[in-house]
């Protein structure tokens, strides 16, 4: 039964309404749909979600959109949001932040910088890891780094790629095989920015991160034991080291790092780097750069 509220809003003209929701999220205009008839009419209409739609789309690889593609605005957003799609090198892939509209990208394995005597071309296939038909994950490698004298991981993105006004929080996706030693401590140093102002952090990825159990109990961090005894007596206190979480699909991802993107031309640097010790093995997906907003999947 609509109130007496709601009656008044289906008399404003339908332009007002249209101006008034273009002028909040893309979030709030998925939910103004169920507010009435008029909202719903409004919530829907090009002008909408021509606003919400980046301008400056990336061009994408073949066939990642139907030949056939949505009839509207909001049929496009929906589809570049709900799933990721390719770049054409296919090396990266840009998915809408549904809640903002922002673009947000995976850097494939492929996509990183890694010394080649830390690759030794070995890769794996990971498919049977991931649910790609309905998480559109199609990065089907991973890199794994045997046994290296030092970690040095890198990638680049042109800063124009990324939404303006936006932070983003650079996420590492990886794995640790059956056995492993040397990523716990010396602890890696991550950064994310440009030069001059980037955001830097340590890290271990030779362990992970539990919620408490109670809404007053801090989180847990837990360090793994390394399949040989460790080099050092101690290690540090981790009070401001940031741990690896767990993902649902089976794999951890590390916060590398927090920037945000204003105007401006040139590069984004993201690194991990430890190279005073030797260490084996990491097995390494790629790179995400979401919206701090994001919620970890």
């Amino acid at each position: 039964m609509e109130t007496p509220a709601t009656c008044e809003i289906e008399r404003l003209p339908k332009d007002l309404l249209v101006h008034v929701i273009s002028l909040t999220s893309p979030g709030d205009a998925f939910s103004a749909t169920a507010v009435s008839r008029a909202f719903h009419a409004a919530a829907d209409s090009d002008t909408v979600w021509s606003r919400f739609l980046p301008s400056d789309l990336p061009r994408f690889a073949k066939k990642e959109l139907p030949r056939t593609p949505p009839s509207t605005k909001k049929g496009l957003f929906r589809r570049l949001s709900d799933e990721p799609v390719l770049l054409p090198h296919k090396f990266m892939r840009m998915q809408l932040d549904k809640a903002t509209g922002a673009k947000c990208f995976t850097l494939s394995a492929s996509a990183l910088q890694i010394p080649p005597y830390a690759r030794r071309g070995n890769w794996t296939r990971v498919g049977s890891d991931f649910d790609y038909s309905k998480r559109g994950k199609r990065f089907l490698q991973a890199v794994v780094l045997g046994y290296i004298q030092g970690l040095d991981i890198r990638a680049k993105v042109q800063r124009k790629m990324l939404s303006q006004n936006i932070t983003y929080v650079a996420y590492m996706v990886f794995k640790l095989p059956d056995r492993f030693y040397g990523l716990d401590f010396p602890f890696q140093d991550a950064s994310f920015g440009v030069a001059g102002s980037e955001s830097v952090r340590q890290v271990c990825l030779q362990g992970y991160i539990e919620d408490g159990d109670g809404a007053n109990e801090p989180p847990r961090k837990h360090i793994l034991p390394s399949c040989y005894p460790s080099r050092c007596d101690t290690i540090p206190p981790v009070d401001n080291v940031h741990f690896p979480r767990k993902k649902t699909d089976g794999w951890m991802e590390v916060e590398l790092g927090e920037f945000h993107n204003e105007e401006g031309d040139g590069e984004i640097s993201i690194s991990l780097i430890q190279t005073s010790s030797r260490k084996s093995s990491l097995i390494v997906w790629g790179i995400e750069l979401r919206t701090k907003q994001q919620r970890p999947t």
